[in-house]
């Protein structure tokens, strides 16, 4: 079972380490945490060389901005990525390494909840949980995370950790066409 973080897993639980909250998912019983920043350095790479042709492009990454550019704008929906978002696009690789096993994505935004229950997403994630669900699961099994061990999370750039940020998903697109040039 692997366990794919957002960014966002740093500064949720304020009153540890991150290093003790990665610690302590694994001792809820999953093999290896991974970064969904890694994901999306994926995506970057994969949305700059679709920029490049396209010249105009929306990001695929959030959910809700998704629905709301199809509801709402539909006549833009022809310029949204065609990518995966960064929790499929590693979500996916894991899967391809380790067709066994099971991706459970933890992060902030129920939004991620319908979107692994998209056609193109289901085949990689298995669940998703958000950080509330997560502090649910820590407190039922009695962990106390800030009495764990630290154990590091490197899995990503930095690029692929500001993804979600303003201006963060242009930065990295940039990064990327940069480091193919």
């Amino acid at each position: 079972m692997y366990a794919v973080v957002a960014p966002s897993i740093a500064s949720q639980f304020n009153y540890a380490k991150l290093e003790q909250v990665i610690t302590g998912i694994k001792r809820l019983g999953f093999f290896s945490v991974v970064e969904a920043a890694l994901g999306a350095d994926m995506v970057a790479d994969e949305e700059s060389k679709e920029l490049a042709k396209a010249g105009f492009l929306t990001s695929s990454c959030c959910p809700a901005f998704v629905t709301y550019i199809e509801t709402q704008f539909p006549g833009c929906a022809p310029k949204i990525s065609g990518d995966l978002s960064p929790m499929a696009a590693i979500a996916r690789s894991i899967k391809r390494s380790d067709p066994d096993s099971k991706v459970i994505f933890i992060g902030p935004c129920t939004a991620k909840k319908r979107e692994f229950q998209k056609k193109s997403v289901r085949p990689y994630v298995d669940s998703v949980i958000t950080f509330e669900e997560l502090q649910a699961l820590f407190d039922s099994k009695d962990i106390d995370i800030t009495s764990l061990e630290e154990n590091p999370l490197d899995n990503a750039s930095y690029f692929g950790r500001i993804f979600a940020r303003s201006g963060g998903v242009t930065d990295a697109a940039r990064e990327a066409i940069r480091n193919c040039s």
